[in-house]
């Protein structure tokens, strides 16, 4: 299961009930209201690689977190997410409006755990593209290794995959980052 059907099944879940809503009250993405329907991610370990790495997914990481950006930016598109430090607030918007508040709270992102730590790990992966790679585009940081990935301006460093994590426990938002 790729990273759109992890936001997917999040986007249905509920941590504390496993009931589903009706799907006529829930707000979908403009361009692909279908989209955002699909099963939960299986324990069972049969079926496909729940990350497939496909040919034209970028292997260098400054480049990979620029495609993840644009997927969340596509997937997101009713948020306005066009790459401005402006947008940042509208990315907490869509952690506010859209997911169950402090949903992850006790989760450690794992792309080889539970199903609530993988699919934490590809919703953080995600949004810290899109925090990160913002600051890139609109205020001139880049992206540097020092251990874990983060931006620069030379001056401040930035984890946005830290912020990103904050972010989905209700303990940060990703306009922090421009603090």
């Amino acid at each position: 299961m790729g990273l759109l059907d992890t936001l997917r099944s999040l986007l249905r879940s509920s941590g504390s009930d496993d009931s589903i809503e009706d799907p006529g009250e829930r707000a979908t993405p403009a361009a692909d209201p279908d989209r955002m329907y699909a099963t939960a991610p299986s324990d069972d370990g049969d079926g496909p690689d729940p990350d497939p790495v496909g040919t034209d997914r970028p292997s260098d990481p400054p480049e990979l977190f620029a495609h993840e950006a644009a997927e969340c930016a596509d997937f997101w598109s009713d948020y306005d997410l066009d790459f401005t430090t402006d947008s940042l607030s509208r990315l907490d918007d869509a952690v506010d409006e859209r997911f169950e508040s402090r949903r992850f709270v006790g989760v450690d992102p794992d792309s080889g755990g539970s199903p609530d730590a993988r699919a934490f790990e590809r919703v953080v992966r995600s949004f810290g593209s899109y925090c990160g790679e913002t600051l890139v585009r609109d205020a001139g940081w880049e992206w540097v290794e020092r251990g874990d990935w983060v931006v620069t301006d030379g001056e401040e460093t930035v984890d946005p995959f830290a912020i990103a994590t904050g972010a989905f426990r209700s303990e940060t938002t990703f306009t922090s980052a421009l603090d």
